[in-house]
């Protein structure tokens, strides 16, 4: 799709009237989402506008943890179409600048944050996570749900430009490490490593595969139940059958510890 065609897609969208913010978003996107137009994988189009496990609940989640406040800017990478980004602000009124690597994420993050009333808290451009454009210590929070893998240089960015005394909120997969599965995936305690070694002091982590397994793939798979003639009616009934497939083996990969999914939050100490 075009650079032509994103902008008709999303300056077509109107919020439609109701209680929750983030439904009436979701409702908005739908058509877009369904259509393949941030991409085609079986999560993305189940999770909607918050692509990560857990969704709203392991945002709610990390920001009580990384205890956001008004006073804070977050900086949120890989924020896809804001939907993180977009709650951050709504429920604490603090600044969020999301990054992402693909323009139409950003033109329709920007579009749905114009829509929403919160374009003058959240405002999102397209970057590299491994080189980002900002000065150093731009950014009291540093923030990225699920996008981390085994890159120091993510890491390094990510300290390069949190302020004194401020902190990364991270959640991402977690491996064995195991040479003989090729699994090249950190574990907990790299990553826990590696942070300190950058001079952080860890105020909080966890292993959270089996939380993610319940309020994650099995909440998605139980949402794919609700919506499943939605789904089907959409993208045909082989879809459906093929994203159940998928989820019930990343849970089954999960329960035989060949992966999971861990959580940080860490303060710049030095």
């Amino acid at each position: 799709m075009s650079r032509a065609e994103w902008h008709q897609v999303i300056n077509r969208w109107r919020l439609p009237e109701g209680e929750i913010l983030q439904d009436r978003i979701g409702q908005m996107i739908r058509p877009a989402l369904y259509a393949g137009f941030f991409g085609g994988s079986y999560t993305r189009y189940v999770t909607g506008l918050q692509y990560h496990l857990g969704g709203r609940t392991d945002t709610m989640e990390l920001a009580g943890l990384a205890k956001i406040t008004a006073r804070d800017h977050v900086l949120d990478v890989c924020c896809f179409i804001g939907g993180p980004a977009l709650q951050l602000v709504e429920t604490f009124k603090c600044h969020v600048t999301g990054v992402d690597i693909a323009p139409n994420c950003i033109a329709a993050a920007n579009r749905i944050a114009e829509l929403a009333g919160l374009a003058q808290l959240a405002t999102f451009r397209v970057a590299d996570a491994g080189n980002l454009p900002f000065d150093d210590e731009s950014f009291s929070v540093v923030w990225n749900q699920g996008s981390l893998e085994n890159y120091a240089t993510w890491l390094r960015e990510f300290d390069r430009v949190v302020a004194k005394d401020g902190r990364i909120a991270i959640t991402f997969e977690i491996g064995n490490n195991d040479p003989a599965t090729h699994d090249h995936r950190w574990r907990l305690e790299d990553v826990i490593r590696f942070v300190e070694n950058l001079g952080y002091c860890i105020e909080h982590a966890d292993d959270i595969t089996q939380r993610d397994i319940e309020i994650g793939w099995k909440a998605l798979d139980r949402q794919l139940v609700e919506h499943e003639r939605e789904f089907a009616w959409l993208l045909g009934e082989d879809w459906v059958c093929q994203a159940h497939t998928e989820f019930a083996g990343a849970i089954a990969e999960m329960q035989r510890g060949e992966w999971g999914n861990g959580r940080i939050v860490a303060r710049k100490s030095r």
